[in-house]
This record gives structure tokens, C-alpha cells and sequence, in this order.
């Protein structure tokens, strides 16, 4: 009945060890050879994702950003490209100078504060006008970052008053309170509609596991819904089946289950 098996990753699939266990993928690998598609939606980049596919292949779609890029993985192929207007990106970045922004491509996320942009990847530095220049169609999210929730709210409400055509998502981290800005239309439940798109499947033959309340409309709008033990209390009560945590092969147990 299933055809499409999507996962949430961090908090879901993966442990608190950045990892995915081995006995997982082996489930994984037999429900693909079955012709059942996996799919992992996040927020991450896109490289981020691919790095877990080298050695062991498991995948067959990824959703990144927030869906604002979609990949499919065996065809080398964009399904969803929704890059954030480069009138934004330059909007934001004027009005919060004195924040500490990163700038996200699918290969990586770039640091940018007073006007610099800095690069862990290729440890160099440069201006912002020409990191933009050179990356305006290819940034998918930005982040702002503050250390207190109370000042991280004040500028999501500036934000909402600007009416800025741009999607806003608020995320808490240990002394780390975010904005995350995407397209305005980038969202995970797009992506997923389009791989049933092209696979040709409904929503009705597509099983999503996730962990918090921002995957509470993909819940809602798929044939099954499973919230591991460890997300959280909304996600839970929308869910239409439990497992257990991602500590404990959560994502595992629910395909041995339904599969």
C-alpha cells in the first residue's frame, strides 16, 4: 500500500551521535529493493545529506532547506529549486547588520558579519557585495542568529510588520535563538507533492516520520503519520502512530512495522 517512506533527520532518524545505524539502513536498503522510495526532508543543506550517502546509497529523494531545494538523488536532478529573492537577502542583511547571518547553499553555510562573509569550507574571507554577486540565485536560506530568545522575537515581529514576502521558521538551540528565511513559497509538504508528482502516488500511499510541531501539516496531510517518542507533545497527538525514540531505532521499529 505504502510506496513513499519520508523521515525527518535530526531529532528522528539520526541519534545524538550524528549517526544512523547500521541495522537501519540494512531496513531501509530492503524496502527500496521492494520499490518503495526513501526520502529524507530537512532542514539541512543538501550536501549535508549527501555526505551520509556515500558509503552506504539509501537514498532516493532528499528535501532540503525546508523544501526549498529538492533533489532527486539517482537521477542527479533538481525537482524544486526556490532560492530566497536576492531583494531579501539584501533587505534583511541592511536592516540586521549587527547579527550574525549565515547564508545557505547546498554546499554550504556561510558566516557573514560586519559586511564580511566568511567560508569554513574554503577558509577564506570575503566582502558581501561579492559573495552576493556571486551566489544571489543559489542561497536558499538565511539565518539570523541571537543570543536571547526575547530579542530573537522582537526582529521576527519587526519582520512580520515589514510584510517581507518571505517565509519565517524560529528554531532554539543552546544559547543560539534563530530566524530561518526562505521563499515565501518553500515548504516540505511542496516537495513531498511533487515526488508523488513524479513517482505517481497520492498522498495516501506515503508514510512521514518526524519529531516536532513544524511537521504537523505533513502529518496531516499523508496516509501515515509516526512521531517518534522523543518529539514533541503536539507532534505526538497529531500523529497517527508512535515509535520509539531516535536513540532507540525508532525509525527501525516503524518500518519493520508497516513494511
Amino acid at each position: 500500500m505504502y510506496q513513499l517512506l519520508i523521515s525527518d533527520f535530526d531529532g528522528t532518524l539520526i541519534d545524538s551521535d550524528e549517526a544512523i545505524p547500521l541495522s537501519t539502513m540494512v531496513e531501509i536498503d530492503r524496502i527500496r529493493r521492494s520499490g518503495v522510495k526513501f526520502v529524507v526532508a530537512t532542514n539541512r543543506i543538501l550536501k549535508s545529506i549527501l555526505d551520509y550517502n556515500r558509503d552506504f546509497p539509501f537514498l532516493d529523494y532528499v528535501i532540503s532547506c525546508d523544501g526549498a531545494y529538492v533533489y532527486d538523488v539517482c537521477r542527479c536532478k533538481s525537482l524544486v529549486k526556490k532560492p530566497v529573492p536576492g531583494s531579501i537577502l539584501k533587505k534583511i542583511k541592511k536592516l540586521y547588520s549587527d547579527c550574525r547571518i549565515y547564508f545557505c547553499t547546498l554546499q554550504e553555510e556561510y558566516l557573514c558579519m560586519d559586511d564580511v562573509v566568511y567560508s569554513e569550507v574554503k577558509k577564506r574571507r570575503i566582502d558581501f557585495l561579492s559573495f552576493y554577486e556571486a551566489n544571489k540565485n543559489s542561497i536558499y536560506k538565511m539565518i539570523l542568529s541571537f543570543t536571547t530568545k526575547k530579542m530573537r522575537n522582537s526582529v521576527l515581529k519587526e519582520l512580520e510588520e515589514l510584510k517581507i514576502n518571505a517565509s519565517f521558521h524560529t528554531t532554539d538551540k543552546k544559547k543560539d535563538y534563530r530566524i530561518e528565511v526562505m521563499a515565501r513559497d518553500a515548504r516540505k509538504v511542496f516537495g513531498i507533492e511533487k515526488i508523488c508528482k513524479k513517482e505517481k502516488v497520492s498522498l495516501e500511499q506515503v508514510v512521514f516520520l518526524g519529531d516536532s510541531d513544524e511537521d504537523i501539516p505533513i502529518f496531516l496531510s499523508v496516509g501515515k503519520s509516526i512521531a517518534v517518542s522523543n518529539g514533541s507533545r503536539k507532534a505526538k497527538k497529531q500523529a497517527s502512530m508512535v515509535t520509539s525514540s531516535n536513540e532507540t531505532k525508532g525509525v527501525e521499529k516503524a518500518i519493520k512495522k508497516l513494511f
